[in-house]
């Protein structure tokens, strides 16, 4: 049997690349058996920026590259409230008493102002006659921000807040024709008892206001009775279940 000795067929460069489109048709040339497809260049990887400019980088992410990951795995739940600095949108932590929020929803605020005050000693002889007692706390229970002094709270931030005072008084007699308390602010006053007729030996009064305040504005509680011969009247204290207080916090 003869053979006959044919010139073999030498295949060209192949024309497949990398696109974001696709021509219609077929290719009539092959891939050679040592052809090679480049998926990745070898050229440093542009960097991920803070925003997206329109089109695609000619720059292909290199075969040997690496992501960068959130690192180890954390052993503990940070469940402090983010929030942005208004630079180039970065996120922002807090210095030092941040929101958080829990698993459940739970959202706590331990920075948020706040205090809670009560007199544990007797403001004796202080109205009676129309003198105008302003009642003093002496021992602070909690005070979030140190904003309470001289027994006055002193508002941070402008917002609205909550306040409620308590005022015992002693040795009211029959000759006391009214008795007024109200919770004083700089921007008004708030009357949270106030009564003409007689009222006799010992009596508390007590009220709550939601209190528009500005930074820096002043809070606080004053008592006065009217009818007395003099001012025989006492704001009575306790040490152990403090019967005169005053609160307040900050609602937004």
């Amino acid at each position: 049997m003869a053979f006959t000795k044919t010139a073999g067929v030498e295949y060209g460069t192949p024309e497949v690349t990398l696109s974001t489109t696709a021509a219609s048709g077929s290719n009539q040339t092959a891939i050679r058996t040592d052809g090679q497809l480049i998926a990745f260049s070898t050229d440093t990887p542009e960097p991920v920026g803070t925003s997206a400019a329109a089109g695609t980088d000619a720059v292909a992410a290199r075969l040997d590259h690496v992501h960068v990951g959130t690192g180890a795995a954390g052993t503990t739940v940070d469940n402090t409230i983010a929030r942005y600095n208004g630079t180039a949108g970065a996120i922002q932590g807090y210095t030092s008493g941040g929101p958080t929020i829990s698993d459940t929803g739970t959202i706590l605020a331990s920075a948020q102002p706040t205090f809670g005050v009560v007199s544990r000693t007797a403001q004796n002889n202080c109205t009676g006659d129309g003198t105008t007692a302003k009642i003093e706390f002496d021992t602070e229970l909690w005070d979030i921000g140190g904003n309470f002094s001289s027994n006055e709270f002193t508002a941070p931030v402008t917002g609205k807040y909550a306040l409620r005072a308590q005022v015992q008084a002693n040795a009211i007699t029959s000759s006391a024709t009214s008795i007024d308390c109200w919770i004083f602010t700089s921007n008004r006053a708030w009357l949270i008892y106030d009564t003409p007729g007689i009222i006799t030996s010992q009596c508390t009064f007590s009220g709550a206001v939601v209190a528009d305040l500005d930074a820096g504005d002043k809070a606080y509680v004053n008592l006065r009775v009217i009818g007395e011969s003099g001012d025989i009247v006492d704001i009575q204290a306790d040490a152990s279940a403090p019967s005169t207080s005053f609160c307040g916090w900050l609602l937004g």
